[in-house]
């Protein structure tokens, strides 16, 4: 399989994705903003949407999803905690495994932006997850519809169960604007010094990509054993005795930021 990553125009600087089965030209689109964004797009690279692969309900994650379904045909692929939302043709539990022509992805629960949250796996040509809006470059989704405490398990879960070299996508393009958070807490970390110069100077079309082992280095909510780190924090009046009150310090930060 392979990810095609598009940005949407008059979004919530959101990406859509259209993951493709190189085999059969079948494309699932994820989490649809703009129905018609993701036809042309289709149409452009010879593909033909069969299936829509939702992560969670957010509006703007759910927009087009009648609308591109009534175009298309295609089956509807969700969470089953989405359920009494929105109608799919598939409700999907942890571990499920997704045919899309000859290819497959692995689908996992990720709650903590929502209760009912969840994420994408594939493995070929090498390890990829569409994350929705539960990890981000350099960041991590917020929880005020959800729950701080879940999203921190969730999130160790996706590092323990998905390889190092697994390339992300996310929901939104927010890399500058988290680069931006972690400089702010810790200003003289080089890897994210040298990551920003890097994406400062691209377009939310040409932004760069990270793999999870990059995330080890720029992503706080990664680096929570990190003693400068640890004392920044206490620094700004928040408990660091575990990693877990690290993660909901940090994810406070971000939100009043």
């Amino acid at each position: 399989m392979r990810v095609i990553r598009t940005f949407v125009p008059n979004s919530f600087q959101n990406y859509n994705h259209l993951v493709v089965c190189e085999h059969s030209q079948a494309a699932a689109a994820v989490d649809p903003f703009d129905a018609d964004h993701l036809l042309a797009l289709a149409e452009d690279q010879g593909l033909r949407i069969t299936d829509i692969w939702i992560t969670h309900e957010h509006g703007d994650h759910i927009r087009h999803l009648e609308e591109l379904k009534a175009k298309t045909g295609a089956r509807v692929r969700a969470p089953e905690t989405c359920q009494g939302r929105f109608q799919a043709d598939h409700w999907l539990r942890d571990g499920d495994e997704l045919t899309l022509g000859q290819s497959r992805a692995w689908f996992w629960m990720s709650p903590g932006h929502t209760p009912g949250h969840g994420v994408f796996y594939l493995t070929e040509p090498e390890p990829t997850l569409i994350c929705g809006d539960t990890l981000f470059n350099a960041g991590v989704g917020n929880t005020r519809s959800g729950d701080t405490d879940t999203l921190f398990h969730s999130i160790q879960q996706l590092r323990q169960r998905a390889h190092p070299d697994t390339r992300i996508y996310p929901g939104h393009d927010y890399l500058p604007t988290n680069l931006a958070f972690t400089l702010s807490i810790l200003p003289d970390h080089l890897p994210a010094v040298d990551m920003k110069a890097t994406s400062d100077r691209q377009t939310p079309d040409t932004r760069l990509t990270t793999t999870l082992a990059d995330e080890e280095q720029i992503n706080l909510f990664f680096r929570l054993e990190d003693d400068t780190l640890a004392q920044a924090l206490s620094d700004h009046g928040f408990r660091t005795d575990t990693a877990q009150a690290r993660f909901t310090a940090l994810r406070q930060l971000r939100d009043q930021w």
